[in-house]
């Protein structure tokens, strides 16, 4: 509205604006409010002046009413801009030192940058003992994303080249694929477990890591019975970005797994790289009825039973739990038409004991190798069951001048521990003993029968050499069922429960 229709309005004296703008004034009021001020145009600078109206009332005149808010509204503005950024970089300033104050007293940060040189963890764990174990069971959310994030670094996938025969006797090269998960650096070593039957007889090892580099491996030491292996990559053999991009895994205590949790599986299913799979714990302590890799054929082992699916090429790989932590190694799947969803893997708790000895085998020549200088058999579960002997490796025969017999062991013990570690067969025991050096002392369990009951007691024995084995009988007499030396206390021959004799160890 102009100056002139604004005016026209006041003359009018019913125009809404006018009333709108009664400062005052009422009809019953005469008196002029003295306070009353109007802004006339081109008298910014002379300061407020009344003006009366027609009626007697005093009222805005709205001359030019726009300008000088329009300039205070600005002036206003502008200063609260001003404190408006001001206000905002001091807020960034204190929330900044806030931040890096929060990350030095707590340590948390992202992961370091790929090419620093170090292997990371998952979870610290590193000792000088070996490893160890943290404690697992928890309840979680169903996006694993963040987990298999942070755990993918410590998985490895394996492949093996192998030689087979034909059935026309012609040799040619095999290839196999597996998984692993790096569970120490030592020395200039770095560790991986995987399954035994993943490397047993391999010509050559590669791994894969996260980064898709590679690096030969070669065996540490194996367990056929319990179907674990340890692998050797040097650390030197790795590129500076790779070091900086693996991790060690975070090991954890199966025991405290419990039916119904969620359960992660990774691994190189079918060899095409690492995939993730998700299901539960369904079952615990499932014995199940496996091959061991040995002549004797089939070994029962006790393992945890999960949905989540378990193909080949995940054997090795890490069952984790929602804390990211190792709680069983992917072994064995139930497969069957009528059966869908039942992997098993090995119960972590069962396993570092063995990965422990495993991580510490040196690879000995013929003569460094030890003996107990004994002949024996393994008591199978049916065994156990039908004659009442414990479940481990029966003694038929002791060298005279052997380790066992300077140690107090006699003929009819049953061995069920090496080292703190459970055995269940004669392969087992021999591999235990062959991988260690003559003149180390080893701890022996032996069940020995008194009064009709078998009592466990640990014996210190020193191995000795090959030696020792020249007067031990080596079973190929009399059918090998140890008929002249009592070495058979079952009352059947070498075909029955898998029960052979074999060479002296």
């Amino acid at each position: 509205m102009n100056e002139e229709n604004w005016n026209q309005a006041d003359d009018q004296g019913g125009s809404e604006f006018s009333q709108n703008r009664n400062y005052e004034g009422t009809e019953q009021s005469q008196e002029p409010v003295k306070d009353s001020t109007i802004w006339q145009a081109g008298s910014v600078d002379e300061g407020p002046q009344p003006m009366p109206s027609s009626d007697n009332m005093y009222r805005f005149q709205n001359v030019r009413p726009e300008e000088p808010a329009e300039k205070k509204s600005r002036e206003k503005k502008s200063g609260g801009m001003k404190k408006t950024i001001v206000a905002a970089v001091v807020f960034g300033v204190v929330a900044a030192l806030c931040f890096f104050a929060l990350v030095k007293i707590t340590g948390v940060w992202g992961p370091e940058k790929s090419g620093g040189g170090s292997i990371g963890n998952v979870e610290p764990f590193k000792t000088d003992n070996g490893v160890t174990a943290v404690s697992g069971g928890a309840a979680g959310p169903g996006d694993v994303s963040s987990i298999v994030e942070a755990v993918m670094p410590s998985i490895v996938s394996i492949t093996e080249t192998s030689t087979a025969t034909s059935y026309f006797g012609q040799s040619y090269p095999t290839e196999g694929a597996g998984s692993g998960f790096i569970v120490k650096e030592d020395n200039n070593e770095l560790l991986i477990v995987t399954n035994n039957h993943v490397v047993a007889g391999a010509d050559s090892i590669t791994v894969t890591f996260i980064d898709n580099t590679t690096a030969k491996a070669t065996v540490k030491g194996t367990d056929p019975t319990a179907d674990l292996a340890v692998i050797s990559v040097k650390v030197g053999d790795l590129k500076k970005e790779t070091k900086g991009h693996i991790k060690v895994a975070s090991l954890g205590h199966s025991e405290d797994v419990k039916v119904g949790q969620m359960a992660i599986a990774i691994g190189n299913a079918l060899g095409y790289g690492q995939s993730v799979t998700v299901g539960y714990i369904s079952a615990k302590d499932r014995q199940v009825e496996v091959g061991d890799g040995n002549s004797s054929g089939s070994n029962t082992m006790v393992l945890l039973q999960t949905d989540a699916a378990i193909n080949p090429g995940n054997s090795g790989g890490a069952l984790l739990d929602v804390n990211g932590n190792v709680i069983g190694i992917n072994s064995v799947k139930y497969a069957d038409t009528k059966v869908e969803g039942i992997g098993y893997a090995i119960p972590m708790s069962d396993a570092i004991p063995i990965i422990n000895e495993l991580m510490n085998r040196e690879v000995l020549k013929d003569e460094e190798k030890g003996y107990l200088g004994i002949t024996g058999r393994t008591i199978s579960d049916e065994v156990s069951e039908a004659y009442g002997f414990p479940t481990g490796v029966y003694i038929s025969e002791v060298s005279e001048s052997g380790a066992a017999k300077s140690a107090g062991i006699k003929q009819g013990d049953v061995i069920t521990k090496i080292n703190g570690s459970k055995v269940t067969s004669i392969e087992q025991v021999q591999n235990k003993v062959n991988n260690t050096k003559a003149g180390t002392e080893i701890t022996v369990t032996i069940a020995r029968s008194q009064e009709g009951e078998y009592k466990e007691q640990d014996v210190k024995v020193v191995l000795k050499s090959s030696e020792t084995l020249d007067e031990l009988d080596d079973g190929t007499q009399n059918g090998g069922n140890g008929s002249n030396n009592g070495g058979n206390p079952f009352g059947y021959g070498n075909d029955s429960y898998g029960g052979d004799q074999i060479v002296p160890w």
